[in-house]
């Protein structure tokens, strides 16, 4: 089983704001990967990877999605129950929307259904920073309702998610860092007013992102 290369933002079928989306992960290639290891290793059909990921060339370093009925974990985690109480209030994590302080809609039960993150609203175009130090694992619109969301992969197996951003400007495999702008504010996807729907992550189990964020 690969270890590290494989990095496990497990992307369950969960819902964030209003709209369900796929589930996998995703993983970097390695110099010997090609489809038909791909397919062998994770046990997904040809076919199902390519159309997962029809921009890609499938070269070394890229990024690509593998579709699954749910994620794989790193071997180094699998034995591990993650505490998330070490990260409590650690303030580990920057506020990603340096003109907003406010939260519309915060992380639980909302409307009869999990929402697993927060909702911070503010201006088009307002600037979308990263909350911590990572690798950009995920830049696009593909994902159902979340219009153009960034995915990072930060250390400790954690992920950060900002959805319905105006715009991107990162791209898959890009180190970006603390406070870095890596998108704007927008409407894109399902939404029902311009703001960041933002999420932090751990082996696909959302956590409450307030429990990581320095005071705002």
């Amino acid at each position: 089983m690969r270890i590290f290369l494989v990095l496990s933002f497990l992307i369950t079928l969960f819902y964030s704001c209003t709209a369900p989306v796929k589930s996998g992960h995703y993983v970097q290639l390695r110099g010997t990967d090609n489809l038909e290891s791909l397919s062998k290793e994770f046990q997904v059909e040809v076919s199902k990877i390519k159309d997962a990921n029809d921009s890609k060339n499938f070269k070394e370093g890229d990024w690509v999605f593998i579709p699954l009925k749910r994620g794989i974990l790193v071997t180094d985690f699998e034995s591990r129950s993650f505490d998330p109480s070490k990260y409590l209030k650690s303030g580990e994590f920057l506020w990603p929307v340096p003109a907003s302080s406010s939260i519309s809609s915060g992380f639980g039960i909302r409307w009869g259904r999990r929402h697993e993150g927060i909702d911070i609203p503010g201006k088009i175009g307002s600037n979308i920073v990263a909350a911590q130090d990572g690798i950009i694992v995920y830049s696009g619109a593909e994902i159902g309702g979340y219009g153009n969301i960034t995915v990072i992969a930060h250390k400790g197996g954690l992920f950060s998610v900002y959805a319905h951003a105006k715009i991107n400007f990162t791209k898959e495999g890009q180190r970006v860092y603390r406070g870095q702008v890596i998108a704007q504010i927008g409407m894109s996807g399902r939404t029902y007013g311009p703001h960041l729907h933002f999420e932090i992550r751990k082996n696909g189990e959302a956590i409450d992102p307030q429990n990581f964020l320095a005071s705002n």
